[in-house]
C-alpha cells in the first residue's frame, strides 16, 4: 500500500469527529471547517489520482450534498450537516459516500429514538408518544398525514447533533472491510 493513501482517510476522519465535537459544543458545523475539508479532499484527489480524481471528487460532493437536502429542506437537518456530507463526499466519491450518508441517516434514526425512549423515563422533559398516537391515529382513520409540531420542551424539540451520526456513519464506512482493499 502507498503510504500517501493513508492520507485520505486520516484527513476525513480528523475533519469529520472535528466537526462532531464542534457540533456537540455549539449545536452548529462551522463554514471554515467544512470549506477546508471539502477543498483538501478535492486537492488530494487531484495529486493523487489526477483528473479522475477531480471527477469522482466532484460526483462524491454533490451526491453528499443531494442525499442531505431533503432532510435540510424538511427541518432535520441543518444546513452545516448538508456541506458536511458534501465535504465527507470529496474524500470518498460518490458511491461510498452514498453508503456512509445512508449508514449515517440509519444511526440517526436510532439516536432519535433513544431521544424519543429517554422521554419516558424523564421527569423533566415532555413525551413526544401522545402527539405520534394522534398522528398516526389521524392517519388511519382519515387516510391523511398530519404533522403536529413538537411542543416546547418536547425532547424531540431538540436541537440534535447530526454531525456525530455523521461522524460514527462515515467511520463504519472507513473501517469496513471492503474499504482496505480500495486503498491498495
Amino acid at each position: 500500500m502507498r503510504h500517501e493513501y493513508l492520507l485520505i482517510p486520516g484527513l476525513l476522519l480528523l475533519l469529520i469527529w472535528s466537526a462532531a465535537v464542534w457540533d456537540l459544543r455549539t449545536h452548529k458545523v462551522p463554514n471554515v471547517l467544512v470549506m477546508a475539508g471539502a477543498a483538501t479532499g478535492i486537492l488530494l484527489q487531484g495529486v493523487l489520482a489526477g483528473s479522475g480524481g477531480v471527477l469522482a471528487t466532484i460526483s462524491g460532493l454533490a451526491v453528499g450534498l443531494v442525499i442531505l437536502l431533503p432532510g435540510y429542506l424538511l427541518g432535520f437537518t441543518g444546513a452545516g450537516d448538508v456541506k458536511l456530507m458534501a465535504a465527507v463526499g470529496t474524500f470518498l466519491g460518490p458511491y461510498h459516500v452514498f453508503i456512509a450518508a445512508l449508514v449515517s441517516i440509519f444511526i440517526g434514526g436510532v439516536i432519535a429514538l433513544g431521544f424519543a425512549a429517554s422521554a419516558l423515563f424523564s421527569k423533566d422533559s415532555i413525551s413526544p408518544w401522545a402527539r405520534y398516537g394522534l398522528m398516526v391515529k389521524t392517519l388511519v382513520t382519515t387516510g391523511r398525514p398530519l404533522y403536529v409540531a413538537p411542543a416546547e420542551g418536547e425532547v424531540m424539540g431538540k436541537k440534535f447533533p447530526f454531525a456525530v451520526s455523521i461522524a460514527l456513519g462515515t467511520t463504519g464506512v472507513l473501517v469496513w472491510p471492503w474499504w482496505s482493499g480500495m486503498l491498495t
